[in-house]
């Protein structure tokens, strides 16, 4: 009897213990497409993630050979996390300039070999589905591109686009910048997505720094996942020694329902370059207006409440120089 060379796709168990301050609707599958390995956000996002979604698949984006999938796997395993799935996704061609753990020894993710778009795909046919996109947009623009009937059924939140100001004013954003062919691509096909964006992100009130509680605590708990996460901080610090900000945990919250921020709808272009405009020829796209800081700190101090966030993240509202 020969194995079946189709293995079926894997369906994420429920949790056995979520966090009550998420109300998260438990009929939904949530697709988190991350980028673990590169920005000290990506680790909190999924640490975030672990803690409120029951049924979670963990697709990575901007893949280096599938390590950045086995890394994801040692965290979840790290969180108590066993039964999530693990799916390495899209490989960009200079992916390895942005991984910081190539001499790290990490687990082979267990399991055939899966193809993400085809995970989300299924799933997207059997229950409702929410993909929150941390990374390149590659694995969502293949979606849209192999099953445009999807467009549709799922609900898609985007971290990454400016409109107003950010960091590097002739680019895109870095999420759109680094594949800028997919970004176009999901931003023309998909229906109503909603974007975070780095103009509200990009702000002091969400800074994590190497003088941060939340990093002190990675440095001072002696547990497997706070030992990890200070050799990641430790990594990411010497790279950017002015830390970073909580943007992906913003799109995870608003994903799950957190009332965190405002949004609009707006008619936008989409330039070649993937940078935003607003425009009344563009396309109407659902975009932040303001982020609330302090809501935001509020609820993530009650999904992660050991590490005292309420003082882990600057409350500072003022602009960050730009």
């Amino acid at each position: 009897m020969h194995p079946d060379p189709d293995p079926p796709v894997p369906v994420p168990a429920p949790a056995a213990t979520p966090t009550p301050a998420a109300a998260v609707d438990n009929s939904r599958i949530y697709v988190l497409e991350n980028r673990i390995g590169w920005d000290l956000d990506e680790l909190i996002a999924l640490w975030v993630a672990a803690r409120t979604i029951r049924r979670l698949i963990v697709i990575t984006s901007d893949e280096t050979r599938g390590r950045r999938a086995c890394l994801a796997r040692l965290v979840l395993d790290l969180l108590g996390r066993p039964e999530v799935p693990v799916v390495a996704g899209s490989e960009l061609a200079d992916s390895d300039t942005r991984f910081l753990f190539a001499d790290y020894p990490l687990p082979p993710v267990p399991g055939p070999h899966s193809d993400a778009v085809e995970i989300v795909a299924t799933s997207a046919e059997h229950a409702p589905v929410t993909v929150i996109v941390l990374g390149a947009f590659t694995n969502i623009a293949a979606l849209l591109y192999r099953h445009p009937h999807l467009s549709e059924r799922v609900d898609l939140v985007l971290q990454g686009g400016w409109l107003d100001h950010y960091r590097k004013m002739p680019r895109a954003s870095h999420n759109l910048h680094i594949d800028q062919v997919a970004a176009g691509v999901t931003l023309r096909m998909a229906h109503r997505p909603r974007l975070v964006l780095s103009t509200h992100t990009n702000h002091p009130g969400l800074s994590v720094t190497p003088d941060s509680p939340l990093v002190d605590w990675f440095h001072t708990t002696d547990t497997p996942f706070a030992r990890l996460a200070e050799l990641y901080c430790d990594r990411w610090f010497a790279r950017r020694p002015d830390g970073g900000w909580q943007a992906d945990s913003v799109a995870v919250a608003v994903a799950v329902g957190a009332r965190v921020a405002e949004f609009v709808t707006e008619p936008i272009l989409v330039g070649p370059d993937a940078r935003l405009h607003r425009n009344p020829t563009g396309r109407p796209l659902t975009v932040t207006t303001s982020i609330d800081y302090a809501a935001f700190t509020d609820w993530l101090s009650r999904i992660i409440p050991e590490i005292r966030l309420q003082q882990a993240i600057n409350l500072d509202t003022g602009d960050d120089d730009q």
